[in-house]
């Protein structure tokens, strides 16, 4: 089987833009090989490589100390930055207070145990990874070369839940990763969309046919659009939410539309200013949403998020996809019909020294005896 890495100076890598089978993979990972993560993803900073593994071709990222990155990258973000965001979500005042200490004293242990050293696999940098399915033998032998080149750095695959990924999360837990959960995402199944007929779905469908705007497809949003896009993206995902999300520039945003790799689309008023948009990513028969913005400055009773969402529930039924809705808004997600699942990073240490192995099985342990009871109890 063949096993191949393919950095920014590696000869053969203008070729794999020629393969059919790659085009997705290549026009989406060239341009952050090329031009650095950064130009692309700006809280990003990682080396993007691609992976080729038998019949697959893996966009990778590779990190060491990068504590301050987008959870896209990097693990201390995630269970340390990202967590201590959203302890205001937790009812229980003491739980706060006590959380937020333990928080406190655990994020010193994981710098030390050097948790963001790592190789992140199938990493495209978005807030979900979405997966082909990979047979044990090509898991197996990429764990084997990769812990091989990088002998200090864990490998972890981001974004697993049992149900897309149940079973390369059983083979992986065979070759000895270990399952880190890190948040609670909503499904929505499109195959057999009885959601739609729920009645706020059928509400926001009504608003969205009412409004006065004009629904844009992917082929008419124009270049000029990009800069808007952006920045309908950052007041939503950035400004109010956090910017441990991943801050895309333009560039990003030129390069996902003109290649069709995030399918967008978009409201736009009478004066031709686009007010809201999404952006639909599919792979491996599953559609996810890693771009959804909107003008945040108009009252909420405007309902924007309402439709945008209405757009994206109906677009899943419609492709007969089931929909991955990531995580966040969690009771609107729920009151629509969306179906929740813990997701996971799965881990390979083995071949780490034994104290910094300690460090994310502790984790581990702990995540999965106290967070995810948390992130079920109160439906986060």
């Amino acid at each position: 089987m063949r096993i191949e890495r393919f950095g920014r100076d590696h000869p053969g890598l203008q070729k794999l833009s020629h393969h059919p089978q790659w085009k997705m993979e290549t026009a989406y990972a060239l341009p952050l090989i090329r031009e650095g993560s950064s130009a692309y993803v700006s809280n990003a900073k990682t080396d993007v490589q691609l992976l080729q593994a038998g019949g697959h071709l893996l966009p990778i990222t590779v990190n060491d100390a990068e504590y301050d990155n987008s959870y896209v990258c990097s693990p201390y973000s995630t269970y340390i930055r990202y967590a201590q965001e959203e302890l205001y979500l937790l009812q229980s005042r003491l739980l706060r207070k006590l959380l937020g200490a333990a928080l406190d004293g655990i994020a010193p242990l994981l710098k030390k145990a050097r948790i963001d050293q790592n190789v992140h696999l199938n990493n495209w940098l978005l807030s979900t990874n979405l997966y082909e399915p990979m047979e044990r033998e090509v898991l197996r032998e990429l764990t084997r070369r990769l812990t091989g080149e990088f002998p200090g750095h864990a490998l972890i695959f981001r974004s697993l839940n049992r149900v897309t990924n149940g079973d390369m999360m059983g083979e992986l837990h065979r070759l000895g990763y270990i399952l880190v959960p890190s948040r609670q995402v909503y499904f929505f199944d499109g195959r057999a969309p009885d959601y739609l007929r729920k009645k706020n779905n059928v509400w926001d469908r009504k608003l969205l046919e009412k409004a006065p705007y004009d629904l844009v497809e992917h082929d008419a949003i124009r270049p000029e659009d990009y800069p808007r896009i952006k920045e309908l993206y950052d007041l939503l995902y950035i400004e109010k939410y956090s910017p441990i999300n991943p801050q895309f520039t333009t560039a990003y945003i030129e390069n996902a539309h003109k290649q069709k790799l995030i399918r967008m689309r978009g409201l736009r008023d009478g004066n031709g200013v686009l007010q809201g948009v999404v952006g639909c990513f599919i792979r491996g028969g599953v559609m996810t949403v890693p771009i959804v913005g909107y003008n945040t400055a108009l009252p909420q009773r405007t309902g924007l998020y309402r439709m945008l969402m209405s757009m994206v529930l109906q677009e899943a039924a419609e492709r007969n996809m089931l929909l991955h809705l990531s995580s966040g808004a969690a009771h609107f997600k729920r009151l629509r019909g969306g179906k929740p699942a813990i997701e996971y990073s799965a881990v390979y240490l083995r071949h780490l020294p034994v104290g910094r192995r300690i460090v994310w099985e502790l984790l581990s342990f702990l995540l999965n005896r106290v967070g995810v009871p948390i992130m079920r109890r109160y439906r986060l």
